[in-house]
């Protein structure tokens, strides 16, 4: 039995030896009693060197001085858990997690023994995470753009100052909403698709713009660029960037109107109506459409009676009597100094189209009150009604019956 309990002493003290962690035993004097082979590699002292040494001259006074609260309260039986950070033998710097067990017989404490675990790749690890969540902290709160954190279900979690500043709402405020709460509601389809998308995994990421609406009713444009990150344990949720851009919204519809309206009378312009008269060619479509052609009598004698600003407020005029009277399905655009078409999308027969050639000869009738002078206007229009596989016959046709009604 003998041989079997050394055998077994043996087999442990090997065991023991080979822990990548420092296992060793105090007594109540604080004198060591056993340590395995790991001491060597931090302190350069062999086990059976330590033996009968005080913790003191292993640790150095100024670590045992730290370590002594949890050597105090181990041997008042309670068991301790505590970081520390030690420098071994060869300089490394190791991040320790260290326990100290009380060794309790019969209600006294006889002893305790130390488990001292190399936690340095966990500290690292967590290291970096902090650093990584105190970067993105960093880069939300100060981007001049806004970025914000949701949830799934479009919930804001995290907004920094440039997003509550742009919407006019505070975080708080915020989080208290949804994302729908906000955007123009022409818009939520579209959002709740592209997020149902990146939900599923249909999208990686989507770049859209939208608007909202800000806290004091106005409405904004924004880019949206948004992407979903995919956690198991905590929960998916989508990052978001959202840059104003109004001012290049507005820019843009600035463009488009000077594209295609005519500034002057507000009306199209010629490329307003060539663009519409190739739609409809495209569409081949052999329903006919009814088209006026409208030119102002005689203007050059209001320019030369009452000048050309004047004869550009007439014209100014017309184009609102116009814009009063169309429907708004037609298109009435500006295509020459005083000639007007319009592009009659509505029309139903030939005989209504030639009925409202006449009623606009009335309503396009003067005098116009231009500052209190009265200014005697007369149109002459022609008409037709025409399959839109021919846009130019379209035109001719209306305007040799517009020359035809001038000259009656």
């Amino acid at each position: 039995m003998a041989v079997t309990r050394n055998t077994s002493n043996e087999v442990m003290h090997r065991a023991v030896d080979r822990l990548p962690s420092m296992i060793g035993y105090w007594d109540t004097s604080l004198r060591n009693v056993f340590a395995n082979r790991v001491y060597a590699d931090y302190f350069g002292i062999e086990p059976q060197d330590l033996v009968g040494k005080h913790i003191s001259e292993l640790l150095g006074e100024a670590l045992y001085q730290l370590n002594l609260p949890y050597i105090t309260g181990v041997l008042a039986g309670e068991q301790q858990q505590f970081d520390r950070t030690l420098i071994d033998v060869n300089g490394a710097v190791r991040v320790t997690q260290t326990t100290y067990v009380p060794d309790v017989v019969d209600a006294a404490v006889l002893g305790f023994t130390a488990l001292v675990v190399d936690v340095s790749a966990r500290a690292e690890a967590e290291r970096q995470r902090d650093r990584a969540v105190r970067l993105f902290q960093i880069a939300m709160e100060n981007a001049p753009i806004g970025k914000a954190v949701l949830t799934v279900d479009g919930r804001w979690l995290q907004v920094n100052k440039a997003l509550c500043e742009l919407l006019g709402y505070t975080s708080e405020e915020l989080q208290q909403k949804t994302f729908r709460d906000l955007t123009h509601p022409d818009d939520i389809p579209l959002a709740d698709e592209h997020l149902r998308a990146l939900a599923d995994g249909t999208l990686t990421n989507i770049a859209s713009e939208k608007r909202y609406l800000r806290k004091d009713g106005a409405t904004i444009w924004v880019q949206r660029n948004a992407t979903l990150v995919r956690d198991a344990e905590a929960g998916d949720v989508v990052i978001a960037q959202i840059q104003d851009i109004t001012a290049r919204k507005d820019a843009e519809m600035t463009l488009e109107r000077q594209a295609l309206i005519d500034d002057l009378t507000l009306l199209g312009n010629r490329r307003r109506l060539m663009a519409e008269l190739n739609s409809l060619k495209e569409k081949s479509s052999d329903r006919p459409v009814g088209m006026l052609f409208v030119d102002v009598d005689d203007f050059k004698s209001i320019n030369d009676r009452f000048g050309h600003a004047v004869g550009d407020r007439v014209l100014a005029a017309i184009g609102r009597r116009v814009l009063d009277n169309v429907r708004a399905a037609d298109v009435a655009c500006r295509i020459g100094g005083d000639e007007s078409v319009a592009l009659l999308l509505s029309a139903r027969s030939a005989e209504g189209v030639e009925r409202l050639a006449d009623r606009v000869r009335g309503f396009l009738a003067g005098p116009y009150d231009i500052d209190g002078t009265d200014v005697p206007v007369s149109v002459s229009v022609g008409w037709s009604w025409e399959p839109t596989t021919d846009p130019d016959q379209m035109l001719r046709i209306a305007d040799e019956r517009m020359y035809s009604s001038k000259r009656a």
